[in-house]
């Protein structure tokens, strides 16, 4: 019996496994290499993890190609906007309600959702 075989290379007829080659256009071949000192690297660092960018090479080559990088939400701003979304589309079913129910049916959840709106508000005025 014949020992099972596994798939063979395409090496032999010119062809690689793996990814495609990057046209040349596109290829980075360039280095620069950069030295930091213990306090430039964990600025560097914190300034990189805040950036939201997948690797460290990328975020120096896109301060220095594009110095103003806009930092992405933190953790609290991202919960205030889940929050601010939620509110918003409560709102439009409780508007939707009050077309067909009347606003005088509906006062007292208009006040409950005027509150909830304050209140997300006020955290925005403190900052």
């Amino acid at each position: 019996m014949k020992p099972k075989t596994t798939a063979k290379s395409n090496l032999k007829n010119g062809n690689r496994n793996g990814r495609p080659a990057l046209p040349e256009n596109e290829k980075q071949s360039i280095i620069r290499p950069t030295k930091f000192n213990q306090e430039q690297d964990a600025v560097l660092m914190e300034n990189f993890h805040s950036s939201g960018l997948s690797c460290v090479s990328e975020y120096i080559r896109a301060v220095s190609l594009n110095p103003k990088i806009v930092p992405r939400l933190t953790e609290e701003e991202l919960r205030i906007a889940r929050t601010l979304s939620g509110f918003s589309n409560n709102f439009n079913q409780f508007v939707r309600l009050c077309h067909i129910h009347g606003l005088e049916a509906m006062a007292a959840e208009a006040e409950f959702y005027l509150g909830k709106f304050r209140s997300l508000f006020g955290k925005f005025n403190n900052d």
